[in-house]
C-alpha cells in the first residue's frame, strides 16, 4: 500500500527574483498612466482608485506571466514492505500423516498471522500448482506442483517493489517446471519456507512409469515396459495384473529383496482389433501399504488396421528400387511388394499405393497397369527419368507435362519450397535436401496446372529454375506425385555418408507416402482434435464447414455430444470463430470418450465421429516425501529461515526484526506552468472585465 503525503510548493522561474518588483512597478506605472489626470467630475474619488487598483493588478499579473513562471509540486508517498504468502495447492500436501493439520489448523494460523502483520506489511496471498493465483485458501487439488513459477510470477509482478519477505508454504515436492533452488537464486527477498508434508519413507509400491507404443498396427504384437519402485518392502511379494475390457492380458509374481528396489518387468501382447484400447495395470498392496493410488496406472493405445500395403513397380533393375524399398520396410506404416512391369500379375486392388518407377517406359507403356489404377482411384508416385515415355505420361493428365523433351538430361538440385503446406518438413530433412547429390531429371519445358504443389524445384547450379522436382497434385478424387529424376539412391548413400544413418531419408520417403496414401475427406463438415489430452488440460475442437460449392460457411449450428465410458453424455455447441468453429469443453476425468459432431437436418444433416483419450497424470501420487532440504536451501540461500508447521506463529517476530523491511518513501517533483493555470487566467479576466464594466457603467470606454 502507497500511503500519500501533504505536497510541498515551491515558485521558481526561469528569470532573476529581482524581476518581480520591476513587474509591480510596471503595474502601478500603466494604472497611474491611466487614472492620474481623472478628475472627480469623470469618476468619484472612490472609484478611481479602485479602477487603479485593478488595473495594477491586471497589468503586474500579465507582466509576471511573461516571466514564465512555474509551480514546483514535491509530493511524497510513503510504500509498505510486501509480504507474500505463496501456498503450495498440489495434492501431495494431503497425503501425508499431517494432513488434517494442513487443511484445519494451519489456514487459522496463517490467518492470524495476516492479521497481526497489517499496518506495517501489506500482506499479498497465492496458491501454487499447476497455475498461480491470487487466493488465501487452497484446496490441495492441483495434479502438478510447479514451485517454480511462483517465484517467476512474484518477480515480475513485483519487480521494482518493496518486498519485505515471501513466506512459502510447500512441503518442497515439485514435479513440473524448473529447479526451484535455481528460480530462486536472485530472489532480493528473504524466503522463509513451512516446511509441510512428512519426509519419513512408508512402506510403497510404485508404478514410476509405463513405456508403451501409442499406436500397433492390428494383428501384431507389442511391447510394453514398466518400472516398479518398491520403498520398505524388503522381502515381501506382491502380483503384477494387466487387464483390457474385462480379459487378463498379462500377470507376474513380483519379489522384492531390498527395502529400496526398482524393477523392470517387459511383456508383449498382442493388437487383436482395431480402436482405441485400455489397459489397466495393477500391483496388489502389500501389507502396511498406505498410498495405494500409486499402484494403479491406466494405457490406451490406438489399434490401427495393418500396415498400408505399397507396390513398387519398376520398368527395369534399379538402385533407387532398392533405396525406396529398404526405406518403406523400415517404417512402421508401410510394406513394400517389389515387381518390374514386364511380368507384374497381381491383384491391384491389395494395395494402397502405387509407386511407379519410370513407368510407362520407352519399352513397356503399360496402359493395361495405368489405366486399371485410374479407374480404381489408387493413389500413385512417378519417378521419372531417361527410361520415361514422357508423352505417355502427359497422357495420364497427373497436373504435369513435359513439353519438348530432349535427348538428353539435367542434374538437378533439390530447392525446397518454403511455402510448401501439404505437410511438415522437419529441419533434419530441409537440411538433408541442402546438401545431396543431383537427380538426372528429363530435359524438358515444364508445365503445371493450378492443382499441383511443389515440395522442391529443379536448382541448376546455384540457382533455382523455376521448375518442379518433387511435386504433388489431386486430379478428380486421386493424390499423385512426382519425382521428376532418377538417382534418388544417392540421397539414401548421402545421408548415412553424413549422418551415420538413414534416418532423415527414410522419414523423408515416409511422408511423402504418408501423405499420398491418406484418404481424401469428402465430408464437408471436418474437424480437428487430439486423440491424447492430459487431464489437466481442457478437451479442444476446431471446425470447417463447407457448402455444396466447396465454400466456408459458418452460419449453421454445430452440436458436438461427447460420450464417456460411464456412458454419462455430455453435449456442446460450437462458436463460430473467423471463417470456422472453435469448442473448448474444458477438462475431462481420466479415460476413453467418443463423440458425434451434427449439423444441418434431415438429407442436408452431416455427421461427423471420433475418439479421444483423457489421461491422469498421477504425478502427485508417484513422490509423496516432503523435500525439506529443498525447502531449507531456499530459505538458507535467500537470507531467510525453515520452520516446521506449528512454528508458524514464529514469523510474527522474525519478520519484525528485519531492520531492511522498512518503508520507502518516494518523492515526485511535478511542474505547473501557471501561464496554462486556469484559475489565474480566469483571475486577470475578471479584473479586467470588472474594470472594464466599472467604467462603461459610468460612462467611460
Amino acid at each position: 500500500m502507497i500511503n500519500p503525503a501533504i505536497p510541498g510548493f515551491q515558485l521558481i522561474s526561469g528569470y532573476p527574483l529581482w524581476f518581480v518588483p520591476l513587474c509591480l512597478l510596471l503595474g502601478a506605472g500603466v494604472a497611474l498612466v491611466l487614472y492620474y489626470k481623472n478628475t472627480s467630475e469623470d469618476f468619484p474619488r472612490s472609484l478611481v482608485i479602485f479602477l487603479s487598483v485593478l488595473r495594477f493588478l491586471s497589468a503586474s499579473l500579465i507582466a509576471f506571466l511573461l516571466l514564465s513562471p512555474m509551480i514546483k509540486t514535491i509530493s511524497r508517498t510513503t510504500e509498505l514492505p510486501a509480504v507474500i504468502i505463496g501456498i503450495d495447492n498440489s495434492r501431495s500436501m494431503v497425503l501425508g500423516t499431517d494432513s488434517l493439520f494442513q487443511q484445519n489448523q494451519l489456514p487459522l494460523m496463517l490467518s492470524q498471522l495476516r492479521e497481526e502483520l497489517k499496518g506495517r506489511f501489506e500482506i499479498y496471498n497465492y496458491a501454487f500448482g499447476q497455475q498461480v493465483t491470487e487466493s488465501e485458501v487452497a484446496d490441495y487439488r492441483d495434479e502438478l506442483s510447479d514451485i517454480a513459477s511462483f517465484f517467476s510470477e512474484i518477480n515480475a509482478r513485483f519487480y521494482n517493489r518493496n518486498v519485505g519477505a515471501v513466506v512459502l508454504v510447500s512441503d518442497g515436492i515439485y514435479n513440473s517446471g524448473k529447479d526451484p533452488l535455481y528460480a530462486a537464486r536472485d530472489a532480493a527477498y528473504p524466503v522463509y519456507t513451512i516446511n509441510a508434508g512428512d519426509t519419513t519413507v512408508k512402506r510403497d509400491l510404485i508404478i514410476q512409469r509405463v513405456n508403451y507404443n501409442r499406436t500397433v498396427f492390428k494383428g501384431n504384437r507389442f511391447p510394453v515396459e514398466l518400472v516398479v519402485q518398491a520403498r520398505d518392502a524388503g522381502g515381501m511379494s506382491a502380483e503384477m495384473k494387466v487387464t483390457s475390457e474385462g480379459s487378463d492380458v498379462y500377470s507376474t509374481k513380483l519379489d522384492f529383496s531390498s527395502d529400496n528396489q526398482v524393477r523392470t518387468i517387459s511383456f508383449s501382447t498382442e493388437a487383436r482389433e482395431p480402436g482405441i484400447k485400455k489397459f489397466r495395470i495393477t500391483v496388489d498392496a502389500v501389507e502396511g501399504e498406505i498410498n495405494k493410488a500409486n499402484n494403479i496406472r491406466e494405457i490406451f493405445i490406438e489399434v490401427k488396421e495393418g500396415k498400408q500395403k505399397i507396390a513398387i513397380v519398376g520398368n527395369a533393375p534399379h538402385p533407387d528400387l532398392a533405396a525406396l524399398e529398404r526405406a518403406i520396410d523400415n517404417g512402421n506404416n508401410f510394406e513394400a511388394d517389389l515387381f518390374f512391369a514386364d511380368n507384374l500379375k497381381t491383384d491391384l486392388s491389395g494395395y494402397n499405393l502405387f509407386i511407379l518407377h519410370q513407368v510407362p517406359s520407352l519399352t513397356n507403356a503399360a496402359i493395361g497397369l495405368t489405366t486399371a489404377l485410374a479407374g480404381q482411384k489408387v493413389p500413385v508416385l512417378f519417378v521419372l527419368g531417361s527410361q520415361s515415355d514422357i508423352p505417355a505420361f502427359n497422357r495420364l493428365k497427373t497436373g504435369l507435362s513435359l513439353i519438348g523433351q530432349g535427348k538428353s538430361g539435367n542434374e538437378a538440385l533439390p530447392v525446397f519450397n518454403k511455402d510448401f503446406t501439404l505437410f511438415v518438413t522437419p529441419e533434419h530433412i530441409t537440411s538433408l535436401l541442402t546438401t545431396v547429390p543431383p537427380l538426372l531429371s528429363p530435359f524438358a519445358q515444364y508445365q503445371q496446372s493450378n492443382a499441383v504443389n511443389v515440395l522442391a524445384y529443379q536448382g541448376i547450379g546455384s540457382v533455382s529454375s523455376g521448375m518442379p522436382l518433387i511435386l504433388f497434385s489431386q486430379i478428380a478424387e486421386i493424390r499423385y506425385g512426382v519425382i521428376a529424376g532418377e538417382g534418388i539412391w544417392k540421397w539414401r548413400f548421402h545421408d548415412y555418408q553424413v549422418n551415420g544413418n538413414h534416418i532423415a531419408f527414410d522419414e523423408f520417403t515416409g511422408k511423402l507416402l504418408q501423405y499420398l496414401s491418406a484418404e481424401t475427406d469428402r465430408n464437408r463438415l471436418k474437424l480437428t482434435w487430439r486423440n491424447t489430452y492430459a487431464e489437466n488440460e481442457p478437451i479442444e475442437f476446431n471446425a470447417l464447414l463447407l457448402n455444396e460449392s466447396g465454400e466456408m460457411v459458418n452460419d449453421p449450428e454445430i452440436d458436438l455430444t461427447i460420450t464417456g465410458e460411464d456412458d454419462k453424455v455430455y453435449d456442446f455447441t460450437f462458436s463460430a470463430m473467423n471463417e470456422g468453429y472453435y469448442l473448448n469443453a474444458g477438462n475431462l476425468p481420466p479415460g476413453l470418450y467418443r463423440f458425434t459432431a451434427t449439423t444441418g437436418s434431415g438429407a442436408a444433416a452431416l455427421r461427423r465421429d471420433g475418439s479421444f483419450t483423457v489421461t491422469a497424470l498421477n504425478l502427485e501420487d508417484i513422490n509423496t516425501i516432503a523435500n525439506h532440504r529443498l525447502l531449507n536451501a531456499i530459505a538458507a540461500q535467500t537470507g531467510g529461515k525453515s520452520l516446521k508447521p506449528e512454528e508458524t506463529g514464529e514469523l510474527l517476530p522474525l519478520l519484525n526484526s528485519r531492520e531492511d523491511a522498512k518503508p520507502v518513501i518516494y518523492s515526485r517533483k511535478h511542474f505547473t506552468d501557471l501561464i496554462s493555470f486556469i484559475p489565474l487566467l480566469a483571475l486577470i479576466i475578471l479584473v479586467l472585465g470588472t474594470e472594464w464594466f466599472l467604467r462603461r457603467f459610468n460612462g467611460s470606454y
